[in-house]
């Protein structure tokens, strides 16, 4: 590698790795706050961000658009496809001083801040599955703003974004650099479906897509089987828009209606899996009696329909399953400290599991303590419940806890 200073040998071994920083969870706004805290830095500040998270879920556009927010020119730089070479620059012989001269690369800042720009932000994405030297690399960008032979610009941030590896089935490169890591505050981003929802509004998603999402929430994105994700529910509307000219819900509907619309599930199925497509097309065609919308935003009308045995068993698994799948993410996103929008989600569920039947409602009380964490905020949840509805739902628990 050329150009001043000197980078610390990284450890590339099969052995056990030696502790390092945990990656500190984060939304979607909290994550575009600290990105903006960031850049409104001077070139003094010596870390960059970097953030990691599953395939789809945003990170790429929420760093563009912040850039274009801060008014810096955004770079996008994909280090999986480069070698250290091609920072360093391409050799050209300059046969007066007889020594190799290096072209500065055409991906890297340029020498100065483009006029009209406030600053420049180059996000390097993929970067924990570039090449080892590549990896080294970017401890000289950081600490020295220097690639190679050429040095960056002032108010030059850099914004590194990386895939979890086993955790998210993707191939990463497996390094030992504590003295990396220090020069870094590493972010875990995941989705959520509220804050996607406001950006989709902005955005011009295809209205069918935000309704089934506001409807179910954990739809967003399959944590454990990578689709759906909040990218492809973008690339179907894309798809839908632009692609087959279906602008408004009604459109859509008609179009399934017309017998031929096999491509375009077949597309919808690429792009989000088949069980998203199938149930995206379904609440189309067929709108379940109970969404998982309904279970936490406590909707008195549906809460009578189950009381009276008028929805169906298939339809209040579905919308429990997705209400506890949204639970669960909300809590890990507040970090086991749950907010009074949160507690409320809690308290309406516990509504509708009291209405359920003895098995069913065992079955999904179970996987509320194991999954949600979220037991020991019952008492908390039951006070935001009149006195009939909580002595009833405690009723309920009771039962549930001396039968188990």
């Amino acid at each position: 590698m050329q150009g001043g200073g000197l980078c610390p040998r990284l450890v590339f071994s099969q052995r056990q790795r030696p502790m390092r920083k945990e990656p500190v969870g984060v939304t979607v706004p909290e994550l575009q706050e600290i990105l903006e805290r960031y850049l409104e830095a001077d070139s003094t500040i010596n870390y960059a961000v970097k953030i990691v998270g599953h395939p789809g879920i945003g990170k790429s556009d929420l760093v563009r658009q912040t850039a274009r927010k801060k008014n810096f020119l955004f770079i996008d730089t994909r280090l999986a496809f480069k070698e250290n070479i091609d920072l360093g620059g391409y050799p050209v012989p300059d046969h007066d001083s007889r020594r190799m001269l290096y072209y500065r690369p055409g991906f890297i800042p340029p020498p100065e801040v483009p006029e009209g720009s406030d600053g420049i932000l180059w996000f390097l994405d993929e970067a924990n599955r570039a090449h080892p030297t590549v990896i080294q690399t970017l401890f000289q960008i950081i600490t020295e703003g220097v690639c190679g032979e050429h040095q960056l610009p002032d108010k030059t941030f850099v914004v590194l974004a990386g895939n979890l590896g086993e955790e998210d089935s993707t191939a990463i490169t497996d390094f030992d650099d504590s003295a990396l890591d220090g020069r870094l505050a590493i972010f875990h981003l995941r989705p959520d479906a509220q804050n996607w929802l406001q950006w989709a509004g902005t955005e011009g998603i295809h209205p069918s897509i935000v309704r089934y999402i506001a409807s179910f929430p954990d739809k967003l994105w399959d944590e454990e089987n990578i689709h759906p994700n909040p990218r492809g529910w973008h690339q179907v509307s894309q798809a839908l828009h632009l692609s087959h000219n279906l602008r408004t819900e009604e459109d859509l509907l008609n179009y399934l209606d017309s017998g031929s619309s096999t491509p375009l599930e077949k597309m919808i199925t690429a792009l989000v899996g088949k069980i998203a497509c199938s149930d995206f097309i379904l609440q189309l065609t067929a709108p379940r009696e109970l969404t998982s919308r309904d279970i936490l935003d406590g909707i008195q009308d549906k809460l009578d329909l189950l009381a009276r045995g008028l929805v169906s068993q298939e339809d209040l698994l579905w919308g429990l399953s997705g209400a506890l799948g949204t639970l669960r993410e909300r809590n890990l996103a507040a970090e086991g400290k749950p907010d009074l929008a949160l507690l409320e989600m809690l308290a309406n569920t516990l509504k509708f599991l009291s209405r359920t039947r003895a098995d069913m409602r065992l079955s999904f009380f179970y996987l509320l303590i194991k999954q949600c964490a979220l037991f020991t905020q019952i008492p908390r949840a039951l006070e935001l419940m009149d006195s009939e509805t909580a002595g009833g739902v405690r009723d309920k628990i009771r039962d549930l806890l001396e039968e188990s």
